[in-house]
Order: structure tokens, then C-alpha cells, then sequence
């Protein structure tokens, strides 16, 4: 191995983690590394380079800048299926590529300034599509983008459809691409390259004969197309300069449910094919699907399904809780207002249990506005808001989900973080890891004293 020095522009894979005792540890590589070039190759653009270059190869010439400034490279011999162990901060190495549209719902054009910058990120990108679930519409692709797409055939994909009916898609995008979705999807059909969809319902442009169209285009596309997850509109109070859009109610909500419903009657084989949020059934008051109706969750981060498997999941180890705690205790638990809808029923059978009382409170949100009703908006200074207008001396601990923060951090939207909250409500928190965990969440609130064979 030798140094040298260089200050020519290059493209990065900057170093995030390293594995312990991996190639990668052996080797001195740190978190906040960069990794150049392997082989002499300096065009690693994503991760898709990266698993080519290192995958099935049994010698390695890694380019690594290190954080001082200072260069090294490194030639090791491995096993052809050995990893090196190296997590990167980003799985694209390139600049991201960015949304063309101007979608009247973007949720990213309805916050407020002084955000930290990356929230205003309009990503737009296969290779995120395809490394870390983010919807893409498909309007920017280039013709290198077409090749790539073409050769490593990646997937599944997650699309942003919204409606299959051209002028349709063109007004809930504006933009004229938008209304070629049916030719991209078939193309990808055609690479049998799978992608699952997403229907975000705005009443009066995506619902009704719309939405109706879209889930019997989409069925012809199956099995590549994989799944549909139909999801609400979401509006914030940042809405200026913006076409007034109209949010989904009860009315609205139950009509969406009906024309799903309809659909599955037609097509007995579509039940594990379309999936409706969660937000729809509490919107228009009617019982959640089974458990069985979800399928395998192919849409959990989108809303579909993660009230009923939390509440699966909590049915499953209610046998087990105690019948009595041996100090009486308190705990707040802090959520959205979907979320305490959600949370309702767990919340009164854990109360039955002799000296807990666990309070749940939904936080209202100020920041957003009064129509953003998930968790995962809920901000720090909303927090703050609510607790600091109550009376929490009785309170042993704050629960809150990690959904409220920022990806592997303790930051909240507004940038506020867990140590500071807590410190101004003068209240200990704690974070349920996995918000599909019904046990994590009893492990907390019962903590390990009380636990049993929880």
C-alpha cells in the first residue's frame, strides 16, 4: 500500500460505518473515509457500481481518502462472496437526481423555511427507488438512466402513480410527461423489472372514475406491478401559492373504501394486490381489514397495515402481562392523533393492570397545522407545547415512537433533539425502536422489572 495527495475533483462514497473485525476494520478504513475508486475505476456513481466491483472479485485496489485530506491505497485478496463490511452515508455517490414536477401534494413544497436543508430535497431518483424505498414518478428519467435501468434491471421499484389516466396524472404533476405513466410501466413490465404503486387520493382529481381507471390499468400489469397502496392526500398549513386542494373526510373516505372494495369483489384475485392506509378506515369509522387481508405488508411504510400489526402483535403477548405491578407507576405516551386512534385499545388493556396507568396523549400539531394528524410530523416544539401546558409531575417517563425522528438520530423535524425536550418538560423519554413492536413498546412502558417472559 502507498500515500499520495491529490485535490482533484472526485466522486465519493463517503463512509458511514465499518463492520467490526471486517476486511474493511483489518484494513484501518474509518467512518468518514472515502472511498474513490476500486481497481482504478473513479466512476463509482451508487452502490450498484459498488456490489459489481466487489462482488465476485477475489483482488481489490481500494483508493481511500481519508479525513484529513490524505490519501491511501490498498490492495487485499479475499474470497469472492466476502463483503468488506463498509456502510456508506448514502447508497448513490452522485448528486441526487431531483423531481421535475410540481405536484400540488408535495409534501416537501408545504414547510416552512429555516428547516434543516435535506428536507427540502425533492428526490426523484431510481437508484433511492430501488436502495431505500422512495417513490419516483418517472418523469426524468435520461437515456443513460433507460440503460442502466435496461442492464442491471433492478427492483422492485416503488412508482408514484397517482392516476393512469393521462390528462389526469398531467394535472396532479404539471407537468405533460406525467401522462406517459402507462408507457413506463409497461416498459418496465417489459424489462420485468417489479415496481410496487402509489395512489396518494385527492377528492375531486384522483378519486371516483379516476382511481377506478387507475387499479384496472395497473391489475393488467401484474405480476410486475406488485402491489397498490391507495394513501390520503396530506396538507399542511404552508400551503402558499399552492392549488387549493381538498382533504380527505369521513365522505371521502368512505367513498375511496368503497370503490377498493368494488374492485376486490370484481377481481377475487386483486385481495393481496391493493391496500388502503390505515387513515382511511379511522377517517370514515369502520373496522380495520384482518390481519389475513394485508398479505405479506408489501406496503408498510406507506400506512398500509401498520395499525393491525401493531395490534396483532400486541393480542399475541396479552397473555402475558402482568396482572399487578409491584410499584405503582405513570408513563405518558406520546403519539399523533392517527396514531392514538391506533393505540386506543392497547392503551385501556394495559391500564387494567393494577398501579399502571398509562396515559395517551395525542400531541397536536402545531407546526404543520391541524390536518396533520400521523406521528411522524409530530415536532419537538409541539412536544413542548403540549406537556408544558399540563400538570407532569406524576409522570415516571414520556414514550414516544422513533418515527418522530430523523433516520438514526435524536432530531425531531424543527431540529430539536430528545436531550433537549426532555430537559425543558423536565420528563425522562424513551423511544420504541420498532413502531410495529407492540412488545417493545410494553417492554417500555413495563420495563424489564415487570417484563415476566415479555
Amino acid at each position: 500500500m502507498g500515500n499520495a495527495t491529490g485535490n482533484a475533483t472526485r466522486m465519493k462514497a463517503v463512509v458511514a460505518s465499518v463492520a467490526a473485525g471486517s476486511l474493511a476494520a483489518e484494513l484501518g478504513i474509518q467512518p468518514g473515509d472515502s472511498l474513490l475508486s476500486i481497481n482504478g475505476s473513479n466512476q463509482l456513481e451508487d452502490m450498484f457500481d459498488y456490489q459489481f466491483e466487489v462482488s465476485g472479485s477475489e483482488y481489490l485496489e481500494l483508493h481511500v481518502q481519508h479525513t484529513d485530506g490524505t490519501e491511501e491505497i490498498y490492495e487485499l485478496e479475499k474470497e469472492p462472496d466476502d463483503d468488506l463490511g463498509i456502510v456508506f452515508t448514502s447508497p448513490v455517490f452522485t448528486p441526487i437526481r431531483t423531481c421535475n414536477n410540481a405536484c400540488p401534494f408535495c409534501f416537501i413544497d408545504q414547510q416552512p423555511a429555516g428547516l434543516r436543508p435535506s428536507l427540502y430535497v425533492k428526490d426523484d431518483d431510481y437508484r433511492l427507488s430501488y436502495f431505500a424505498n422512495t417513490y419516483i414518478t418517472l418523469t426524468n428519467l435520461t437515456p443513460r438512466d433507460r440503460e442502466r435501468i435496461a442492464r442491471l434491471r433492478p427492483g422492485p421499484l416503488y412508482i408514484s402513480v397517482h392516476s393512469t389516466v393521462p390528462e389526469v396524472r398531467k394535472v396532479a404533476l404539471k407537468n405533460q410527461k406525467g401522462g406517459q405513466i402507462m408507457e413506463e410501466l409497461r416498459w418496465l413490465k417489459s424489462l420485468e423489472v417489479p415496481y410496487h404503486c402509489q395512489i396518494v387520493v385527492c377528492p375531486g382529481l384522483t378519486d371516483g372514475d379516476s382511481l377506478r381507471q387507475s387499479l384496472a390499468d395497473l391489475y393488467t400489469l401484474r405480476p410486475e406491478a406488485m402491489s397498490v397502496a391507495v394513501v390520503p392526500v396530506g396538507l399542511t398549513q404552508y400551503r402558499d401559492n399552492l392549488s387549493e386542494l381538498t382533504p380527505v373526510d369521513a365522505d371521502s373516505a368512505t367513498g375511496v373504501i368503497e370503490i377498493v372494495d368494488a374492485f376486490k369483489r370484481e377481481y377475487p384475485d386483486a385481495a393481496d394486490f391493493v391496500f388502503l392506509s390505515d387513515e382511511f378506515y379511522f377517517k370514515a369509522g369502520l373496522p380495520l381489514p384482518s390481519y389475513a387481508e394485508y398479505g405479506d405488508f408489501p406496503q408498510l411504510d406507506d400506512g398500509v397495515g401498520t395499525a393491525r400489526m401493531l395490534l396483532e402483535d400486541f393480542f399475541k403477548l396479552e397473555n402475558e402481562l402482568p396482572q399487578s405491578v409491584e410499584t405503582p407507576f405513570n408513563v405518558v405516551l406520546l403519539t399523533g392523533k392517527l396514531g392514538a386512534m391506533i393505540l386506543q385499545p392497547i392503551a385501556t388493556r394495559l391500564n387494567a393492570i393494577d398501579g399502571l396507568y398509562v396515559d395517551l396523549l395525542p400531541v397536536q400539531s402545531r407546526f404543520w397545522g391541524d390536518s396533520v394528524d400521523v406521528a411522524g410530523l409530530v415536532t419537538g416544539e409541539d412536544i413542548i407545547s403540549t406537556l408544558t401546558q399540563m400538570d407532569i409531575s406524576g409522570y415516571r417517563s414520556a414514550i414516544i415512537p422513533s418515527v418522530m425522528l430523523k433516520q438514526s438520530t435524536d432530531a425531531f423535524l424543527d431540529g430539536k433533539t430528545v436531550p433537549e425536550v426532555s430537559e425543558e418538560v423536565k420528563l425522562p423519554f424513551q423511544i420504541v425502536a420498532d413502531p410495529y413492536s407492540a412488545r417493545e413498546l410494553v417492554a417500555h412502558i413495563l420495563r424489564p422489572a415487570n417484563l415476566g417472559a415479555i
